[in-house]
């Protein structure tokens, strides 16, 4: 009696419904969203980074090359530094250091051969700095006399670093007229 109302319930189907039935397949999910090619989101992201990337290479590239640039400057204060300025010495180190500094800068032709007022009149051109009255003294005086003064030597040596750190940076700053340094010549 069971059976019976089983097969009442569920009445054996009918040959075109087991047609259809036959036909049916599993149910297929839908394949998955693949990485590539990314969201507009993503292309926005990367080039962002990409440019971060490529402006940080251009900054330390350009530092390094700067500082390339200027580790002559570096090492002639350090040279500087070690300059004993209570050796009769001292002012014609410290004056050839100023030379090797001033050719590196701007050329031999511009200040190799200067001496008295006119490369003191070029160290003062190239610099925004002027010289005090005991290095200047040092330089038009007791530069190669041999003999020297600690506190002159001292003041000297101050003024040249100062110099090497401010000095001009291009040939065109440093070419001083040849009249000026005629004028200053005849003063003394």
């Amino acid at each position: 009696m069971l059976r019976e109302t089983n097969q009442r319930q569920n009445p054996a189907p009918s040959p075109e419904s087991q047609e259809l039935l036959a036909q049916l397949h599993d149910i297929q999910e839908p394949a998955s969203v693949g990485w590539w090619p990314p969201a507009p989101g993503w292309w926005l992201l990367a080039t962002l980074i990409f440019a971060c990337l490529l402006g940080t290479a251009v900054g330390v590239g350009r530092q390094r090359k700067q500082a390339r640039r200027n580790r002559y400057r570096v090492q002639a204060v350090a040279l500087l530094k070690a300059v004993d300025t209570s050796q009769p010495t001292a002012s014609a180190e410290m004056n050839e250091i100023l030379k090797r500094v001033a050719v590196t800068s701007f050329g031999r032709p511009q200040c190799a051969n200067l001496t008295g007022l006119q490369w003191l009149a070029f160290l003062e051109n190239t610099a925004p700095l002027q010289c005090p009255s005991d290095a200047r003294q040092v330089l038009l005086e007791q530069l190669y006399r041999g003999t020297g003064d600690p506190d002159r030597n001292n003041a000297l040596r101050q003024y040249a670093i100062g110099w090497v750190e401010q000095h001009g940076r291009s040939a065109q700053s440093a070419q001083v007229p040849s009249t000026e340094l005629n004028r200053e010549a005849s003063r003394v």
